[in-house]
This record gives C-alpha cells, sequence and structure tokens, in this order.
C-alpha cells in the first residue's frame, strides 16, 4: 500500500535516520558519479511522486533492506504475537527524476 503525503515538505521530512543505508546509498551513488545526498537527494518511488517529481523509465534503484515489524491475532483465540520480516526497498536519486507534467 502507498504511504499518503500531505504536502512535498511532509514527502521529504524522515523520523528516522539510518547511518548504514546511508553509507550504502552513498557507495552506490559514488559507483553511479552522482553527487546527490541521502536523505536531502534519495527518495522513494512514492516521495518524489509526493513531490511533483516522477522516476524516469527504465532508471534502476538502489535496493535497500527493510525490516518490518508487526503483530498478528489468532482468530480463534484472540491471542497477539509480534513478527519481522525482511524486505528490500529501492530508492532513486534526483539524477533519475523530472518534474511531473
Amino acid at each position: 500500500m502507498a504511504q499518503a503525503y500531505e504536502s512535498p515538505e511532509a514527502a521529504r521530512a524522515f523520523n528516522g535516520y539510518s547511518i548504514a543505508n546511508a553509507a550504502h546509498v552513498l557507495g552506490a551513488l559514488a559507483e553511479r558519479g552522482c553527487t546527490c545526498q541521502p536523505y536531502a537527494d534519495v527518495f522513494t518511488f512514492g516521495r518524489w511522486i509526493a513531490q511533483g517529481r516522477a522516476v524516469r523509465k527504465g532508471e534502476h534503484g538502489i535496493k535497500l533492506p527493510v525490516i518490518i515489524h508487526g503483530e498478528k491475532v489468532d482468530q480463534e483465540s484472540g491471542e497477539r504475537s509480534g513478527f519481522t520480516m525482511r524486505r528490500t526497498s529501492a530508492v532513486f536519486c534526483r539524477c533519475q527524476t523530472e518534474a511531473r507534467s
């Protein structure tokens, strides 16, 4: 499900920073010869859309590991238990986007 953002400013805001992800992004950008900076010029597809920009067709994102914590409820007993899932997310730098028309 896509995240809804109220404004482009909200789409640029972060509630948590990851030094490991920032280092991974910087390394990937250096390989591409890009000077974009994590948390300033690198966002997910949904955040770029919320900021009025679109990722150009054919661009490949930088894959980042994501750990999702959740809770599930047993339908019969009503017992709650926590779970953790590992996924990946893709981020794109500003030079991979263009203004939406």
